[in-house]
């Protein structure tokens, strides 16, 4: 807006200049007209003088005519110059934006194909962390599967073990039972044995007493022979107990070891997981980063290509009207210098 009133102020400047010059140039053709009139009012004019003078004066004005001719020409020499040099500078800077939006088109191809790969690639990643999902979840049911079995065989060998101890409390008190009635026997022997030892001294009296207290001394002793073997198997049956009690107590022992070993195995696995799932998340948000970048470069990237097409378009206006004008120019140009050519003029005098 600026730069249209400096050139309108400009071209005003130039009227007025133009207008100024003509108004001179009129006041000396009156002046040279009126003296000239002067002398031809005498009562032998010269006419030689005043042809001379006439000559003169039409040669000095073509002259005067010809130097602005050359000015104006030189003038707009050098407008059109500039002109061409603006046009120059115009087409240099449009081709600096086209070699711009061919680069920006190809460094928005390259985006586009980047995107695309990291897109693929985020779905590759999404598909992998679907399946690692998916075989976590595969064992963890395989796992939970496992702890059930392995928990329904620890409850029946806890069970078993159990069912060896109240074995064992019966053997024990069954043993408790035999020694209390060997005691008894035993008690009951050092009684007939003492009773022996009395009767001894009255055989003679009791030996019929004597006999049949040893028939009953004999079956006694085979039934405390009894109680020995019977005793003795239950001890055997004790020892089976307790190495029964022993083997079940190791494999008990056995299975809270594997247990263990089990709790520590699905430990690792979870352990391993959670570095796997944050290992996979980080990644995750290292592309969704890199997505968000890409998008909002090409973003930019597309108001830029937006700019500069509309700045081309700007450029090319500009040179079309610079073109126009330059036309004009060059119209108005032919027009002065054909209205320029001295048409044949009539001298007439003037008053003053």
């Amino acid at each position: 807006m600026a730069t249209r009133d400096s050139s309108h102020i400009m071209l005003l400047e130039e009227e007025v200049r133009s207008l100024s010059e003509e108004l001179v140039q009129c006041q000396a053709d009156k002046e040279f007209v009126w003296s000239l009139w002067k002398r031809l009012q005498v009562a032998n004019p010269d006419l030689t003088q005043a042809v001379s003078l006439v000559v003169e004066r039409e040669k000095w004005k073509a002259e005067a005519k010809d130097r602005k001719v050359l000015e104006i020409l030189q003038a707009k020499d050098y407008k059109i110059q500039e002109l061409d040099q603006r046009v120059t500078g115009q087409q240099q800077e449009i081709t600096n934006l086209v070699q711009r939006k061919m680069a920006v088109d190809v460094d928005r191809g390259l985006m586009k194909k980047e995107l695309a790969a990291l897109r693929h690639k985020l779905g590759n990643k999404s598909q992998e962390l679907k399946d690692v999902k998916e075989e976590r979840r595969r064992r963890e049911e395989g796992l939970e599967e496992e702890k059930e079995g392995l928990e329904s065989c620890c409850s029946a060998l806890r069970g078993d073990l159990e069912e060896a101890q109240r074995q064992e409390r019966r053997h024990r008190e069954e043993r408790a039972a035999a020694d209390a009635k060997v005691k008894e026997m035993e008690g009951d022997l050092s009684d007939a044995q003492q009773q022996v030892a009395d009767l001894q001294g009255q055989c003679s009296s009791l030996a019929d007493l004597l006999s049949s207290r040893q028939k009953e001394v004999a079956q006694r002793d085979q039934h405390v022979t009894q109680l020995r073997r019977e005793l003795q198997e239950l001890q055997a049956l004790y020892r089976q107990s307790s190495e029964h009690a022993a083997e079940q107590a190791q494999l008990i022992q056995q299975l809270e070891g594997l247990n263990l070993d089990t709790q520590r195995v699905l430990r690792n696995q979870e352990e391993a997981h959670t570095a796997d799932t944050t290992s996979y998340q980080k990644l995750y948000n290292e592309l969704s980063i890199c997505y968000q970048a890409l998008k909002s470069n090409e973003g930019r990237l597309c108001q830029s290509h937006v700019a500069l097409t509309t700045q081309l378009g700007q450029k090319e206006q500009q040179i079309v009207q610079l073109q126009g004008r330059l036309q004009q120019q060059q119209q108005q140009q032919q027009q002065q210098t054909h209205n320029q050519q001295p048409p044949p003029q009539t001298m007439a005098p003037a008053g003053p």
